[in-house]
């Protein structure tokens, strides 16, 4: 399917829009100094300091990398989202009104107040090296990919040249007053445009009860501890160490707040980011799990899933329009850390060492520059990451984040809120932690035998953490502390429960803080609940961990991702890949049931060249196998999904049928995933035997390959 010319000018109409709206902001601006640059005056409401705070963060990493994972794994992806009302709350309660009373300019600013000059040196260092290697140059690739997803006759090099040239020029000529409001306009698109795209791919499903009852393992919203990518323990232990440092101590988050024209204004802000925070699961999660249902067949790539969408499902006009909310989501992250490390070079780094009485214009200047060069440094890395196709946007962002994060919280948590800590534990727990990174990556959960199974890089960062904390309390307890005197104003007390008393007068009933900060955390808790209560009753399960036997001619083998070219379908790095010689070798799985039952019987499987047909049997019953089959009308567009029942799966088949326009909405590489059904059975406690068995077995047509197994138990 072609976009239409409509489409391309509300794109491009939209795309000029920001552009020119962000400078006429900057241009009326009647205010010229450095702080007004890089702190917008400090006069922005709480309306735009939300809207900056979700729209700086959510991008293509979400729309493109996010999506692409709840492809794959579903709900349980929702935790980044959902689980940051922990950190939000950290931000609103403990850091936040001392960054805010302190007249905090950046990040690490505050570890100067706190610790000492290298403290800040050496974060101010690391901030910019991670917002512009991994976030600019994660983002620039993301955004091109989809870019050159939704108009083909745009190169991944063309689209990031075009995203560097929009945000670059309102933001590195405005500031962040520029990229605030700009990311006012963007918020409001990419909410309305994602919600768009998840009503209408709801409507294609049949709504939300079917897709729990067709998918319930894509609603399992915790995995066990030796999950290999998101186990539940990883997940809870980033809260305390990316979290934190992403939400409460991130230039490029909190920035936004120190911008506000009161401390409420900040505080607010952060509360109606986190009700946007409850929101954005049912715009970025369940669209993955959408598409997995629909096209799975039609996709060999998860990170293309919600631009694949948009081109699918939306009419004429309104598909560029929500094209226009994913370029608001680029623009307005790329903004949002090009601002933020040109904030933190000049004021952390050039204005100290070199030029401690710059005047506003030299500073103004140097920001602009800065921010120039991390523009272009974005692009570079974006370039060489097009060069692997292959890699997980989403992954390699939150691999970044997780390494980078622990040191940093255990410093900015001990020192806002333990008075001990002094200037040479913060100095040395920010150096040993970073040094210990790679000794946990290659060492610890390499060579020790019980880490082994936790090989994570969100159980890396957690033992990063404990170790930082360690280091920190070791050697705070054999050095000397920092005077009373000058701690002053930056170590936690109730007073940070309560604004400031003529703000706290202003703002009672209706607009208390307390009030909205309970009904954002209920709201988010009970989305927890409910969403928790649909796939508590299923179990999931990676194929290459279970204990598998095979006919005794047949090869059956553990077959890595990276053996397909640009292929990431697969829930784990592996598959089991069964090489059966003639019709009626078999490959058997021996499933762990807990307890008697009737259970739903499901798995996912591989399909691509050299695939062959199979049959099935649990407990030695023939299994009725079966999938769905994608249906389309002569225009092409609109879906509905079939259930094929037969004894034999054909991994041949297309799942497109009954259309003429297969091409249209076609877009599989070599390799694809296909999720089948066995059906129910009544199985006892103990060992479940599920059994694929080869048929039509050819030189050319024989593989049997399975990613993972789910099952059900029906009450």
């Amino acid at each position: 399917m072609q976009l239409s010319l409509l489409d391309a000018v509300v794109f491009v109409g939209y795309f000029l829009g920001v552009v020119i709206f962000g400078v006429t902001v900057a241009a009326r601006s009647k205010t010229k100094s450095a702080a007004d640059y890089f702190l917008a005056s400090k006069k922005l409401p709480w309306y735009t300091v939300g809207a900056s705070l979700i729209a700086s963060n959510i991008s293509t990493e979400h729309f493109i990398g996010m999506v692409g994972w709840a492809f794959l794994y579903g709900m349980a992806v929702a935790n980044w989202e959902w689980a940051v009302f922990i950190t939000f709350s950290l931000l609103i309660w403990i850091f936040l009104p001392f960054y805010m009373r302190g007249n905090v300019s950046t990040m690490p600013e505050f570890l100067e107040r706190r610790y000492n000059k290298t403290c800040r040196y050496i974060y101010a260092v690391i901030s910019i090296v991670g917002m512009v290697i991994a976030m600019l140059g994660g983002v620039f690739y993301a955004g091109g990919k989809a870019l050159n997803t939704l108009f083909p006759e745009m190169s991944i090099m063309m689209s990031v040249f075009m995203l560097a040239a929009a945000a670059g020029i309102y933001t590195i000529y405005g500031g962040l007053l520029s990229a605030v409001w700009a990311d006012l306009l963007q918020y409001c698109l990419l909410m309305v445009g994602g919600t768009v795209v998840t009503l209408y791919g709801l409507y294609y499903v049949g709504g939300i009860g079917e897709l729990v009852d067709q998918l319930p393992e894509k609603f399992i919203m915790f995995y066990p501890p030796t999950h290999e990518t998101i186990p539940w323990t990883g997940v809870a232990a980033g809260l305390f160490s990316v979290g934190v440092w992403y939400s409460c101590a991130n230039q490029f988050m909190v920035q936004r707040c120190l911008g506000a024209r009161s401390e409420w204004d900040a505080r607010m802000g952060v509360v109606m980011a986190g009700f946007s925070k409850a929101f954005l699961p049912l715009i970025i999660v369940v669209p993955g799990i959408v598409a997995f249902h629909l096209f799975s067949g039609q996709l060999s790539d998860g990170d293309q899933a919600w631009p694949f969408m948009v081109k699918q499902f939306l009419p004429a006009g309104l598909c560029g329009l929500v094209m226009a909310g994913l370029a608001s989501a680029i623009m307005s992250t790329l903004s949002a850390m090009t601002n933020s490390s040109a904030t933190i070079f000049t004021l952390d780094l050039y204005q100290p060492i070199f030029r401690p009485k710059a005047s506003d214009s030299e500073l103004r200047l140097v920001g602009r520059l800065s921010g120039a060069a991390a523009m272009l440094v974005g692009v570079v890395i974006a370039l060489i990451l097009a060069a692997r196709p292959s890699v997980s946007v989403f992954g390699l962002i939150q691999t970044v984040f997780f390494y980078v994060a622990a040191p940093i919280a255990a410093v900015f948590t001990f020192g806002i809120l333990w008075r001990r800590a002094t200037p040479l534990a913060g100095t040395l727990t920010l150096v040993l932690g970073f040094a210990f990174i790679p000794i946990v990556r290659f060492v610890l959960f390499k060579d020790i035998p019980w880490l082994i199974p936790y090989d994570t890089f969100t159980h890396h960062t957690f033992v990063v953490f404990i170790f930082s904390i360690i280091v920190l309390i070791t050697v705070s307890l054999l050095s000397k502390p920092k005077p009373a005197e000058e701690l002053k104003g930056v170590i936690w007390t109730t007073s940070a429960f309560s604004l400031p008393k003529h703000e706290a007068a202003l703002h009672r009933g209706f607009s208390n803080l307390t009030f909205w900060w309970v009904m954002m955390v209920s709201l988010i808790v009970v989305l927890y609940w409910i969403t928790h209560s649909q796939g508590r009753n299923t179990r999931w399960f990676e194929a290459e961990d279970i204990p598998f036997t095979s006919s005794t001619d047949a090869e059956v083998r553990i077959q890595n991702r990276n053996e397909i070219e640009d292929f990431n379908l697969w829930t784990g790095a592996e598959q089991v890949l069964f090489e059966p010689t003639a019709d009626g070798d078999w490959l058997a799985f021996h499933l762990p049931v807990d307890r008697a039952g009737r259970y739903r019987i499901e798995a996912v499987v591989t399909r691509g060249p050299g695939y062959g047909d199979f049959g099935a049997h649990v407990n030695e019953v023939p299994a009725i196998i079966r999938y769905p089959v994608l249906k389309t009308s002569s225009e092409g567009r609109r879906f509905a999904v079939k259930e094929v029942e037969s004894t034999l799966f054909e991994p041949s088949l297309n799942r497109l049928e009954e259309s003429s326009h297969t091409e249209a909405i076609s877009t599989p590489g070599s390799h694809v995933v296909q999720r089948i059904k066995l059906g129910e059975f009544d199985i006892e406690k103990g060992t479940t035997r599920i059994s694929l068995v080869a048929q039509n077995v050819t030189a050319k047509r024989s593989l049997i390959g399975v990613d993972q197994w789910m099952i059900s138990r029906i009450e």
